[in-house]
């Protein structure tokens, strides 16, 4: 019975540190919402942080079910059983918070894209009075995000 406690006590652990990684997710968002490319940049050193913090709860868990004989009865456990639930529904929450924000993301850097497209035609035709008009693009350095 010990073991249980110990386990649940860990999942419970795990349960608020994945409420966190929800939480960074809504911060990420509000920062792609905004343009803020610190915030995003913040938002995801946060995640990453978090998400170490999970491995980390993650094996300890594994060495306590590994030292757990009965599985089982740890499964069957009323109390594991309702946290294994909340664990479902923030599992749900995260894979949509991380849904949106790729959606938005994908958005965001489609509208900076047209945004570029649209300044480097402007110059273009300001610059091309009868001369040969140079490839401006060449000037906008590209980076994969």
């Amino acid at each position: 019975m010990m073991m249980t406690a110990a386990i649940i006590e860990m999942t419970k652990k795990e349960e608020k540190t994945l409420k966190e990684f929800l939480s960074a997710l809504r911060m990420e968002r509000d920062a792609i919402i905004s343009f803020s490319l610190d915030g995003i940049i913040a938002g995801n050193n946060r995640k990453e942080e978090i998400l170490r913090k999970l491995d980390y709860l993650k094996a300890e868990k594994e060495k306590l079910l590994g030292d757990a004989g009965e599985r089982d009865a740890i499964a069957a456990d009323t109390t594991m059983q309702a946290l294994n639930k909340e664990l479902a529904v923030v599992i749900r929450e995260i894979k949509t918070a991380m849904d949106k924000n790729m959606k938005l993301l994908s958005f965001s850097i489609d509208h900076v894209r047209s945004s570029i497209e649209n300044i480097i035609g402007s110059i273009g035709t300001t610059v091309g009075y009868g001369k040969k008009r140079e490839d401006l693009s060449s000037l906008v350095l590209s980076k994969v995000v």
